[in-house]
């Protein structure tokens, strides 16, 4: 029974430590706590009529809050960025909304970055509204350090005259978990076997 509780408590330890960090991706907080932002990067909310910022919502759009780039006939230079724990060796997937407000072109780099601020994945988004005003992107990337930065870019070709980039929904989710080296397996086996061995003992 010992053995047993001992194998699935190995088993959920590895499966939460899995499960990237990312916090506050869907802006609900009503700020950007989690978040660390440079240049023309705003809150978006609802408009007094109800339309979520001048038509940029659709059905994915979660709650009241989403982040909207180069508001209000700003420059092109906001940045948006999250780091959070991940386990070397699992893959995990970006997934975000993104897209642009009325009647206009607009992009969006996502870039995953480790320790050392090498790029290990990028996608540049562009979405046109009305069709739809937002939607789904996603990529995956593979970690190789114990953190990793999720990165969101302006594009600085986006026209900005009555014309923002709205982002909403963002989250990071483990896909396979890292392969055990080898050495790593043998300890595990060999403390198994061990602790077989006591219980026979104690029988």
């Amino acid at each position: 029974m010992k053995l047993k509780l001992i194998i699935a408590a190995i088993s959920l330890i590895s499966a939460g430590a899995a499960n990237a960090g990312l916090v506050n991706g869907n802006f609900e907080l009503g700020n950007l706590s989690g978040w660390t932002s440079t240049g023309n990067v705003n809150l978006a909310n609802k408009t007094p009529g109800g339309n979520f910022y001048f038509g940029a919502g659709n059905v994915g759009q979660n709650g009241s809050y989403a982040v909207a780039f180069n508001a209000g006939d700003s420059a092109p230079n906001g940045v948006l960025s999250q780091t959070f724990s991940t386990i070397i060796g699992t893959t995990y997937q970006v997934s975000y909304d993104f897209g642009a407000t009325s009647g206009g072109t607009q992009s969006l780099l996502a870039q995953i970055l480790n320790t050392s601020n090498a790029v290990l994945a990028s996608q540049t988004a562009t979405d046109s509204n009305p069709s739809p005003p937002l939607s789904a992107f996603t990529f995956n990337f593979i970690a190789n350090s114990a953190s990793t930065t999720l990165r969101f870019s302006d594009v600085a070709s986006n026209a900005t005259t009555s014309l923002d980039g709205v982002l909403d929904n963002v989250a990071v989710t483990a896909k396979s978990a890292a392969v055990p080296e080898p050495a790593s397996l043998a300890l595990l086996a060999l403390g198994l076997a061990g602790i077989a061995g006591l219980r026979r003992r104690a029988a």
